[in-house]
Protein backbone atom coordinates (compact mmCIF):
# COMPACT_ATOMS: atom_id res chain seq x y z
CA UNK A 1 0.00 0.00 0.00
CA UNK A 2 1.36 3.21 -1.42
CA UNK A 3 2.23 6.17 1.98
CA UNK A 4 -0.77 7.79 0.35
CA UNK A 5 -2.88 5.29 0.50
CA UNK A 6 -1.95 4.69 4.28
CA UNK A 7 -2.81 8.21 5.09
CA UNK A 8 -6.08 8.16 3.81
CA UNK A 9 -7.43 4.88 4.83
CA UNK A 10 -5.67 6.50 8.34
CA UNK A 11 -7.44 9.81 7.73
CA UNK A 12 -10.71 7.60 7.36
CA UNK A 13 -10.48 5.28 10.65
CA UNK A 14 -9.93 8.90 12.57
CA UNK A 15 -12.75 10.71 11.24
CA UNK A 16 -13.63 12.96 14.58
CA UNK A 17 -17.20 13.67 14.82
CA UNK A 18 -19.42 14.04 17.56
CA UNK A 19 -22.38 12.65 18.69
CA UNK A 20 -25.36 14.90 18.47
CA UNK A 21 -25.75 13.88 14.40
CA UNK A 22 -29.50 13.51 14.28
CA UNK A 23 -29.72 17.00 15.34
CA UNK A 24 -28.88 18.23 11.30
CA UNK A 25 -31.13 15.79 9.91
CA UNK A 26 -33.96 16.97 12.03
CA UNK A 27 -33.47 20.44 10.57
CA UNK A 28 -33.03 18.66 7.37
CA UNK A 29 -36.01 16.50 7.19
CA UNK A 30 -38.19 19.58 8.45
CA UNK A 31 -36.66 22.26 5.91
CA UNK A 32 -39.91 22.09 3.87
CA UNK A 33 -42.69 23.99 5.10
CA UNK A 34 -45.27 21.05 4.46
CA UNK A 35 -43.69 18.67 6.72
CA UNK A 36 -43.00 21.55 9.20
CA UNK A 37 -46.64 22.51 9.09
CA UNK A 38 -47.63 18.75 9.10
CA UNK A 39 -45.60 18.57 12.25
CA UNK A 40 -47.05 21.45 13.92
CA UNK A 41 -50.67 19.54 13.11
CA UNK A 42 -49.41 16.67 14.94
CA UNK A 43 -48.49 18.10 17.92
CA UNK A 44 -51.25 20.83 18.58
CA UNK A 45 -54.09 18.97 17.44
CA UNK A 46 -54.37 21.61 14.52
CA UNK A 47 -55.57 21.17 10.82
CA UNK A 48 -53.72 23.96 8.30
CA UNK A 49 -53.38 23.30 5.29
CA UNK A 50 -51.96 26.54 3.86
CA UNK A 51 -48.00 26.91 3.92
CA UNK A 52 -48.58 30.70 3.58
CA UNK A 53 -49.70 30.52 6.75
CA UNK A 54 -46.48 29.52 8.32
CA UNK A 55 -43.08 31.83 8.85
CA UNK A 56 -39.91 30.73 8.99
CA UNK A 57 -37.88 32.37 12.22
CA UNK A 58 -35.38 29.92 12.83
CA UNK A 59 -32.09 31.55 13.94
CA UNK A 60 -29.04 31.25 12.22
CA UNK A 61 -25.22 32.08 13.77
CA UNK A 62 -25.12 34.21 10.64
CA UNK A 63 -27.49 36.45 12.40
CA UNK A 64 -26.83 36.10 15.68
CA UNK A 65 -23.04 34.55 16.68
CA UNK A 66 -23.00 31.25 18.41
CA UNK A 67 -26.71 30.59 18.17
CA UNK A 68 -28.66 28.79 16.64
CA UNK A 69 -31.97 26.52 16.45
CA UNK A 70 -33.59 23.71 14.81
CA UNK A 71 -36.83 25.17 13.79
CA UNK A 72 -38.16 28.29 14.76
CA UNK A 73 -41.74 29.50 13.12
CA UNK A 74 -44.51 31.82 13.30
CA UNK A 75 -48.38 30.57 12.60
CA UNK A 76 -50.93 32.59 13.26
CA UNK A 77 -50.56 34.00 16.32
CA UNK A 78 -48.18 31.23 17.72
CA UNK A 79 -44.53 31.56 17.66
CA UNK A 80 -42.66 28.79 18.16
CA UNK A 81 -39.31 26.96 19.25
CA UNK A 82 -38.87 23.15 17.68
CA UNK A 83 -35.38 21.89 18.91
CA UNK A 84 -34.12 18.16 18.84
CA UNK A 85 -32.02 16.58 21.77
CA UNK A 86 -30.27 13.31 22.16
CA UNK A 87 -29.48 13.77 25.15
CA UNK A 88 -31.10 14.34 28.45
CA UNK A 89 -30.52 18.01 29.14
CA UNK A 90 -32.39 19.49 32.49
CA UNK A 91 -30.97 23.26 30.75
CA UNK A 92 -33.12 23.60 27.76
CA UNK A 93 -35.78 25.98 29.43
CA UNK A 94 -32.36 28.30 29.28
CA UNK A 95 -32.26 27.65 26.05
CA UNK A 96 -35.36 28.25 25.08
CA UNK A 97 -35.49 31.64 26.91
CA UNK A 98 -31.96 32.90 25.12
CA UNK A 99 -33.73 31.38 21.83
CA UNK A 100 -37.39 33.30 22.49
CA UNK A 101 -35.90 36.51 23.44
CA UNK A 102 -33.98 36.61 20.15
CA UNK A 103 -37.09 35.68 18.20
CA UNK A 104 -38.93 37.78 19.67
CA UNK A 105 -36.65 40.67 19.54
CA UNK A 106 -36.60 40.07 15.52
CA UNK A 107 -39.98 40.10 15.71
CA UNK A 108 -41.08 43.28 17.39
CA UNK A 109 -38.16 45.31 14.71
CA UNK A 110 -39.86 43.66 12.09
CA UNK A 111 -42.94 44.95 13.15
CA UNK A 112 -41.59 48.18 13.79
CA UNK A 113 -42.99 48.02 17.23
CA UNK A 114 -42.16 50.92 20.02
CA UNK A 115 -41.27 49.68 23.33
CA UNK A 116 -42.15 52.68 24.89
CA UNK A 117 -45.87 52.99 23.56
CA UNK A 118 -48.28 53.75 26.22
CA UNK A 119 -49.69 50.97 24.39
CA UNK A 120 -49.17 47.68 24.44
CA UNK A 121 -47.69 45.48 21.83
CA UNK A 122 -49.29 42.14 21.02
CA UNK A 123 -46.97 39.30 20.88
CA UNK A 124 -47.31 35.66 19.63
CA UNK A 125 -47.72 32.79 22.32
CA UNK A 126 -45.00 31.25 22.86
CA UNK A 127 -44.89 27.23 22.61
CA UNK A 128 -41.32 25.87 23.22
CA UNK A 129 -41.29 21.91 22.19
CA UNK A 130 -37.90 19.47 22.40
CA UNK A 131 -37.97 16.28 20.21
CA UNK A 132 -35.40 13.75 22.08
CA UNK A 133 -34.12 11.17 20.43
CA UNK A 134 -31.12 9.73 22.62
CA UNK A 135 -29.89 6.40 24.29
CA UNK A 136 -31.58 7.12 27.87
CA UNK A 137 -34.73 6.13 28.71
CA UNK A 138 -37.38 8.81 29.34
CA UNK A 139 -41.19 9.28 29.44
CA UNK A 140 -43.01 10.23 26.34
CA UNK A 141 -43.70 13.75 27.82
CA UNK A 142 -42.28 15.63 30.39
CA UNK A 143 -41.84 19.22 31.12
CA UNK A 144 -38.80 21.21 32.37
CA UNK A 145 -39.09 24.68 34.16
CA UNK A 146 -36.72 27.76 33.85
CA UNK A 147 -38.13 28.29 37.70
CA UNK A 148 -37.26 25.27 38.93
CA UNK A 149 -33.45 26.21 38.62
CA UNK A 150 -33.87 29.38 41.17
CA UNK A 151 -33.85 29.67 44.86
CA UNK A 152 -36.89 28.68 46.14
CA UNK A 153 -38.69 31.55 48.03
CA UNK A 154 -41.92 31.01 49.72
CA UNK A 155 -43.13 34.98 49.43
CA UNK A 156 -42.11 35.75 45.74
CA UNK A 157 -42.57 34.63 42.68
CA UNK A 158 -39.13 34.53 39.72
CA UNK A 159 -39.42 37.24 37.38
CA UNK A 160 -38.60 34.80 34.20
CA UNK A 161 -40.50 31.60 33.38
CA UNK A 162 -39.61 29.40 30.02
CA UNK A 163 -41.03 26.09 30.06
CA UNK A 164 -39.96 23.18 27.47
CA UNK A 165 -42.02 20.53 26.64
CA UNK A 166 -39.56 17.59 25.76
CA UNK A 167 -41.74 14.90 23.55
CA UNK A 168 -39.78 11.24 23.34
CA UNK A 169 -39.78 10.15 19.64
CA UNK A 170 -37.51 7.48 19.89
CA UNK A 171 -39.32 4.58 17.77
CA UNK A 172 -42.26 2.54 19.92
CA UNK A 173 -42.51 5.90 21.98
CA UNK A 174 -45.68 8.65 21.88
CA UNK A 175 -47.08 6.26 18.83
CA UNK A 176 -50.57 8.19 18.85
CA UNK A 177 -47.82 11.76 17.73
CA UNK A 178 -45.87 9.64 15.34
CA UNK A 179 -49.14 7.94 13.41
CA UNK A 180 -49.79 12.12 12.73
CA UNK A 181 -46.49 12.76 11.37
CA UNK A 182 -45.03 10.43 8.78
CA UNK A 183 -42.36 12.65 8.33
CA UNK A 184 -41.43 12.28 12.25
CA UNK A 185 -42.32 8.69 12.32
CA UNK A 186 -40.03 7.83 9.50
CA UNK A 187 -37.64 9.62 10.59
CA UNK A 188 -37.69 7.87 14.39
CA UNK A 189 -37.65 5.06 12.20
CA UNK A 190 -34.29 5.54 10.17
CA UNK A 191 -32.21 6.71 13.44
CA UNK A 192 -33.76 3.19 15.18
CA UNK A 193 -32.26 1.27 12.13
CA UNK A 194 -28.91 3.20 12.19
CA UNK A 195 -28.35 2.06 16.24
CA UNK A 196 -29.61 -1.59 15.34
CA UNK A 197 -26.89 -2.54 12.76
CA UNK A 198 -24.17 -0.35 14.82
CA UNK A 199 -25.59 -2.67 17.97
CA UNK A 200 -25.03 -5.86 15.30
CA UNK A 201 -21.26 -4.61 14.91
CA UNK A 202 -21.38 -2.48 11.62
CA UNK A 203 -19.22 0.44 11.29
CA UNK A 204 -21.04 3.70 11.24
CA UNK A 205 -20.48 3.16 7.07
CA UNK A 206 -22.33 0.10 6.77
CA UNK A 207 -24.88 0.75 9.33
CA UNK A 208 -26.08 4.12 7.79
CA UNK A 209 -26.21 2.05 3.72
CA UNK A 210 -28.16 -1.06 5.33
CA UNK A 211 -30.34 1.36 7.36
CA UNK A 212 -30.98 3.35 4.22
CA UNK A 213 -31.54 0.14 1.97
CA UNK A 214 -34.41 -0.75 4.61
CA UNK A 215 -36.04 2.65 4.63
CA UNK A 216 -36.34 2.75 1.01
CA UNK A 217 -37.47 -0.46 0.18
CA UNK A 218 -40.46 0.59 2.68
CA UNK A 219 -40.80 3.30 1.58
CA UNK A 220 -39.37 4.97 4.62
CA UNK A 221 -37.67 8.62 3.65
CA UNK A 222 -37.47 7.37 0.19
CA UNK A 223 -38.01 10.72 -1.50
CA UNK A 224 -35.13 12.20 0.73
CA UNK A 225 -32.62 9.45 1.19
CA UNK A 226 -33.03 8.87 -3.09
CA UNK A 227 -32.27 11.78 -3.65
CA UNK A 228 -30.17 12.81 -1.49
CA UNK A 229 -28.35 9.86 -0.15
CA UNK A 230 -24.65 11.15 -0.30
CA UNK A 231 -26.11 14.16 1.86
CA UNK A 232 -27.87 12.44 4.75
CA UNK A 233 -25.17 9.88 4.55
CA UNK A 234 -22.56 13.32 4.91
CA UNK A 235 -24.73 14.50 7.65
CA UNK A 236 -24.52 11.31 9.57
CA UNK A 237 -20.90 10.40 9.07
CA UNK A 238 -19.39 14.19 9.63
CA UNK A 239 -21.16 14.51 12.80
CA UNK A 240 -21.19 11.16 14.78
CA UNK A 241 -18.74 9.74 16.96
CA UNK A 242 -18.50 6.39 16.53
CA UNK A 243 -15.32 5.57 18.85
CA UNK A 244 -17.64 7.44 21.66
CA UNK A 245 -20.58 5.16 20.36
CA UNK A 246 -18.81 2.20 20.71
CA UNK A 247 -17.30 3.15 24.08
CA UNK A 248 -20.86 3.79 25.33
CA UNK A 249 -21.93 0.22 24.12
CA UNK A 250 -18.76 -1.40 25.49
CA UNK A 251 -20.08 0.09 28.81
CA UNK A 252 -23.57 -0.67 29.07
CA UNK A 253 -22.24 -4.16 28.43
CA UNK A 254 -20.28 -4.12 31.50
CA UNK A 255 -22.87 -2.53 33.69
CA UNK A 256 -25.05 -5.26 32.31
CA UNK A 257 -22.55 -7.70 32.63
CA UNK A 258 -21.70 -6.53 36.52
CA UNK A 259 -25.45 -6.55 37.30
CA UNK A 260 -26.03 -10.03 35.88
CA UNK A 261 -23.12 -11.26 37.82
CA UNK A 262 -23.74 -10.21 41.00
CA UNK A 263 -26.89 -11.45 40.95
CA UNK A 264 -27.54 -14.47 43.12
CA UNK A 265 -28.33 -18.23 41.50
CA UNK A 266 -27.76 -16.65 37.74
CA UNK A 267 -26.42 -19.16 35.71
CA UNK A 268 -26.18 -17.22 32.56
CA UNK A 269 -24.34 -13.76 31.89
CA UNK A 270 -22.14 -12.06 29.85
CA UNK A 271 -19.09 -13.19 31.40
CA UNK A 272 -16.52 -10.42 29.51
CA UNK A 273 -18.57 -7.63 30.75
CA UNK A 274 -18.92 -9.00 34.32
CA UNK A 275 -15.23 -9.34 34.83
CA UNK A 276 -14.04 -6.09 33.20
CA UNK A 277 -16.72 -4.93 35.92
CA UNK A 278 -15.48 -6.73 38.70
CA UNK A 279 -11.67 -5.92 37.86
CA UNK A 280 -12.73 -2.17 37.66
CA UNK A 281 -14.33 -2.54 40.89
CA UNK A 282 -11.62 -3.91 42.52
CA UNK A 283 -9.31 -1.09 40.82
CA UNK A 284 -11.58 0.90 42.69
CA UNK A 285 -11.57 -0.55 46.11
CA UNK A 286 -7.76 -0.63 45.88
CA UNK A 287 -7.15 2.92 44.78
CA UNK A 288 -9.11 4.13 47.42
CA UNK A 289 -7.44 2.03 50.37
CA UNK A 290 -4.17 2.87 49.38
CA UNK A 291 -4.91 6.55 49.44
CA UNK A 292 -6.59 6.36 52.88
CA UNK A 293 -10.22 7.55 51.96
CA UNK A 294 -11.82 4.90 54.33
CA UNK A 295 -15.24 7.03 54.30
CA UNK A 296 -15.33 6.77 50.87
CA UNK A 297 -14.55 3.47 50.51
CA UNK A 298 -17.05 2.48 53.03
CA UNK A 299 -19.48 4.22 51.02
CA UNK A 300 -18.87 3.22 47.88
CA UNK A 301 -19.42 -0.54 49.60
CA UNK A 302 -22.69 -0.10 50.77
CA UNK A 303 -24.25 2.69 48.56
CA UNK A 304 -24.32 1.40 44.80
CA UNK A 305 -25.31 5.67 43.42
CA UNK A 306 -21.82 6.53 45.34
CA UNK A 307 -20.41 3.04 43.39
CA UNK A 308 -21.28 4.20 40.36
CA UNK A 309 -20.47 7.86 40.64
CA UNK A 310 -16.76 6.68 41.55
CA UNK A 311 -16.46 4.59 39.00
CA UNK A 312 -17.99 7.18 36.36
CA UNK A 313 -15.17 9.79 37.17
CA UNK A 314 -12.19 7.19 37.34
CA UNK A 315 -13.21 6.11 33.72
Amino acid sequence: MSQKSQRTTKKSRNHKVNRKYKDRLFRYIFKNKKDLLDLYNAVNGTSYTDVSDLTITTLSDAIYIGMKNDVGFLIGNCLNLYEHQSTINPNMPLRGLFYLVKMLQAYVELNHYNLYSSVQIALPFPRYIVFYNGEKEAPDCEELCLSDAFPKTADSKPALECRATILNINYGHNQELLNKSKRLADYAYFIYQVREYLKQGCTMNQAIDLAIEDCISKEILSDILIANRAEVKSMLLSTFNEKEYRKMLRKEARDEGLAEGRAEGRAEGRAEGRAEGERELNNLYKKLLSEGRMEELELAITDNEYRQKLLTEDS
